[in-house]
């Protein structure tokens, strides 16, 4: 019908929309909004309006400075009426924030209390149940995984854990964004997913993003201009802690990507004023086990005689989560990459301390962004230095 009365009609000319025509047409816009978003921002529902009009004319605003400001706003009521629908369908990435306060409900959360919702650029945020699966059946599944991690590592029939993670993703998501249960439960119900290969295929299942290949190649991409950023910042308190940084890499190797890496993502805190210490911690051998407690903390053994700021060359670096060591590596970037996955999979929050560290791993160097209207000042002026 519109592709007729945009021929018809010629340029700059609009049709008048009867009530239920208007209506089909939202309907038909939600649901492929919600296809790719079930939250989406106002921004991106702005974007899908444009879209509209810009595909079909016919449909643009007379009087509106933009032509589809209208378009817009019924979007924007049309998104939250089909969640509504689809919640009481039992669609779980919406029907997680039902019965929120409404004249049915009085007692109940307010409305925009702890919504549920992808913040992170989650793709699979909270997924229905496999086609002909129940708790129930997902359950057994859960329990057969975890027999296999009774036996030995050499013994373990990975293609069955695998299947198994694949299958009981959902549950497994229902459990760690309604529940939130500590790590150490975690651990003990998924302990698959405390295994390297199965974390990433995790992070895989909600940002269908390879974190491994993504983050390296997005980070050798930006190390030169980050580590000559760093050259240049040298006044005040992290200005100094910079310099350390950097005259500890100017006794590296040049030519050792390793090394590179490493005084990019050391150094990036200081850049961006924020404290690490108290999460990225190096320490001797014999001082581990008092180093190894935190929220969130990088434990790393140097090799050094002395404990050094950046830990180049490290025997093995802990990976620790509510105080417990939840994995270990030999690599320190290794690690930071581990730890980012399991705050993916994990369902955790930035730290405070670190939160614009860790926000631009997400937006910058993997392009995860959460459709926000823009950087904070001083992520968005190290973007535009990159750039």
């Amino acid at each position: 019908m519109l592709r007729e009365r945009n021929s018809a009609l010629g340029d700059g000319k609009t049709v008048r929309l009867t009530r239920d025509q208007k209506h089909n047409i939202l309907d038909v816009m939600a649901a492929e909004i919600y296809k790719h978003k079930a939250y989406p921002s106002t921004k991106q529902i702005g974007l899908a309006a444009e879209a509209l009009v810009s595909k079909h004319p016919c449909l643009k605003e007379n009087g509106s400075t933009k032509g589809y400001e209208g378009w817009l706003n019924s979007l924007r009521f049309k998104m939250g009426n089909y969640r509504t629908k689809l919640s009481k369908s039992g669609i779980r990435d919406v029907a997680v924030n039902a019965g929120k306060r409404s004249r049915t409900n009085p007692e109940g959360a307010a409305s925009r209390a702890s919504i549920k919702r992808p913040r992170r650029g989650e793709i699979n945020f909270l997924p229905n149940y496999p086609h002909g699966e129940r708790k129930q059946t997902l359950e057994t599944q859960r329990l057969a995984m975890v027999e296999q991690f009774k036996r030995t590592s050499m013994e373990r029939d990975m293609v069955s854990i695998h299947q198994h993670m694949q299958r009981t993703f959902a549950l497994r998501r229902e459990e760690i964004v309604n529940l939130a249960p500590p790590v150490v439960e975690l651990k003990d119900r998924w302990p698959a997913l405390f295994c390297e290969a199965q974390l990433y295929s995790e992070f895989h299942r909600i940002t269908n993003l390879n974190l491994p290949s993504t983050f390296y190649a997005s980070l050798d991409k930006y190390t030169p201009q980050l580590l000559q950023l760093y050259k240049k910042r040298k006044t005040g308190t992290f200005g100094q802690k910079m310099e350390a940084v950097m005259m500890a890499f100017e006794e590296r190797d040049k030519n050792d990507i390793c090394a590179a890496r490493i005084a990019a993502l050391a150094g990036l805190p200081h850049y961006l004023k924020e404290d690490s210490a108290e999460v990225f911690r190096n320490c001797k051998e014999d001082d581990l086990e008092a180093a190894q407690e935190g929220e969130v903390v990088l434990v790393a053994v140097v090799n050094q005689e002395e404990v050094l700021q950046v830990p180049f060359e490290t025997q093995h670096v802990s990976i620790v989560l509510e105080d417990m060591v939840v994995m270990s590596h030999r690599s320190w970037t290794d690690s930071l990459v581990i730890l980012f996955a399991l705050v993916y999979a994990l369902h955790l929050k930035y730290l405070d301390k670190l939160s614009a560290f860790f926000e631009f791993i997400q937006v910058i160097l993997l392009d995860l962004d959460d459709g926000r209207k823009q950087l904070r000042p001083k992520l968005q002026a190290l973007k535009n230095e990159l750039e």
